[in-house]
C-alpha cells in the first residue's frame, strides 16, 4: 500500500516545502495540499516544494468545477507538472465548502466533474483541444509548453454515480473517511466500474482519506479528533450507521450544529452528545491516540489493504512534522 499525506489547510508554502522534503526523504508517495474556503491557493502552497523535490508526487485537493473553469484548472495543474518535472496530481470532486463561499448552489455534480476531468485530460502540447460539453467549452486550446508527463487525475467518489464515472476516466479514485464495512461497498462499486470500463484494477489506483491525529499525548489527540468530527463524512448516516445504533444515529444528526460549532471553535466539547458516542465516532472515523496506538492503526490499515485499497492518504493535523516522521518511519514501512 502506498502512503501519502494531506497537509493541513493552514500550511504555508515554506512549511509545505519542508514537510514535503521530509516525506520524500522517508519514502512517502505524495503530498496533497488542501483546498478549503479560506486556505491559500493549494497549487501556490506547493510551488516551493515543486521546485525543490526530486521524487515525491504532489497536487491540490479537492478542486471543484464551480470555483475554477476546467480550462483554468488544466493550466494550473499543467504548470505544476512543469515545475515538478511530471510529478503532478490533481483531485477533482464535488461540493466542498468552496462553492458556498461563492454563493453557488452546486448542481449536476457528476456531469461537471466528468467534463472537468475530460478537459484536464485532453489538454496536450501537440494538438489543440476543442471540447463542447453540456457545462463547459474549450476551443483551440494547445498548451505547447506543457511537455512534462501528464498529471495524474484523481476523482473524489464514494457514491454510485460518481464512482461509475470516475472508474471510466480517472487515474485514481479517492474515497473519504471509510470504515471497513463501507469500504467493502465502495470497492464493490469500484471493481464493477473498472470492469465495465474495460480497464484493469492495476491501472486505476484507489485510496481513502483517513484522519491522522496520533500525538505524544493521547488526551490531546482525542480532543483534536473530536473537534474535527463534523468533517468526517459530514457525519451522514451512511458513514456512521455501521457502528452506531439507530437512536444514536438520530441523535448525531440532530446535533450536527453542535459538531460544527466545535469544529469552528476547535473545541472537543460537543453539547448534548455522550462521551460513549463521541468515543465511537473518534475510534471508527479517525486514527488517534498516543504513539503506543500506532501498531493498532497499522493493523487497521493492513485491513484496508487486504480489502483492496492500493493507497491511503492520511490527513494531518497539529504537529505535522511529528506526524510525517511517525508515518514515514513506522507506518509506511509496515504496509
Amino acid at each position: 500500500m502506498k502512503v501519502s499525506v494531506i497537509l493541513d489547510p493552514d500550511t504555508s508554502p515554506d512549511e509545505a516545502k519542508q514537510l514535503g522534503l521530509l516525506a520524500e526523504q522517508l519514502g512517502l508517495e505524495a503530498v496533497w495540499a488542501s483546498n478549503y474556503p479560506s486556505s491559500r491557493d493549494p497549487s501556490m502552497t506547493l510551488a516551493p516544494l515543486a521546485l525543490s523535490a526530486s521524487r515525491i508526487r504532489m497536487g491540490p485537493m479537492v478542486m471543484t468545477p464551480w470555483e475554477l473553469h476546467p480550462y483554468k484548472l488544466s493550466k494550473s495543474v499543467l504548470g505544476l507538472a512543469e515545475l515538478t518535472g511530471g510529478r503532478a496530481n490533481v483531485l477533482i470532486g464535488g461540493p466542498t465548502g468552496v462553492p458556498a463561499v461563492m454563493g453557488i448552489d452546486p448542481q449536476q455534480m457528476v456531469g461537471r466533474v466528468r467534463e472537468s476531468a475530460e478537459i484536464v485530460r485532453g489538454a496536450r502540447a501537440d494538438a489543440p483541444l476543442n471540447y463542447k460539453g453540456r457545462h463547459y467549452q474549450v476551443w483551440a486550446y494547445k498548451p505547447a509548453w506543457a511537455t512534462a508527463a501528464a498529471p495524474q487525475i484523481w476523482i473524489a467518489a464514494n457514491k454510485p454515480q460518481m464512482m461509475a464515472m470516475a472508474t471510466r476516466l480517472a487515474d485514481g479514485v479517492m474515497l473519504g473517511d471509510m470504515t471497513l464495512p463501507r469500504l467493502g461497498e465502495c470497492l464493490e462499486r469500484f471493481h464493477a466500474g473498472v470492469a465495465a470500463a474495460g480497464r484493469s484494477n492495476a491501472g486505476v489506483c484507489v485510496s481513502s482519506l483517513i484522519a491522522w491525529h496520533v500525538k505524544t499525548d493521547a488526551r490531546a489527540s482525542v480532543a483534536e479528533a473530536r473537534s474535527q468530527l463534523a468533517l468526517r463524512g459530514m457525519l451522514e448516516d451512511w458513514y456512521v450507521d455501521s457502528f452506531l445504533d439507530p437512536d444514536e444515529c438520530r441523535l448525531v444528526k440532530s446535533k450536527l450544529p453542535a459538531f460544527f460549532k466545535a469544529y469552528k471553535n476547535r473545541s472537543p466539547e460537543i453539547e448534548g452528545v455522550s462521551e460513549a458516542i463521541l468515543d465511537k465516532l473518534v475510534e471508527h472515523l479517525s486514527l488517534s491516540g498516543d504513539e503506543s496506538s500506532v501498531d493498532r492503526h497499522i493493523e487497521r490499515l493492513r485491513g484496508y489493504a487486504a480489502a483492496g485499497l492500493s493507497d491511503v492518504a492520511l490527513k494531518l493535523h497539529g504537529d505535522q512534522a511529528h506526524a510525517v516522521r511517525l508515518i514515514g518511519e513506522r507506518v509506511a514501512p509496515a504496509l
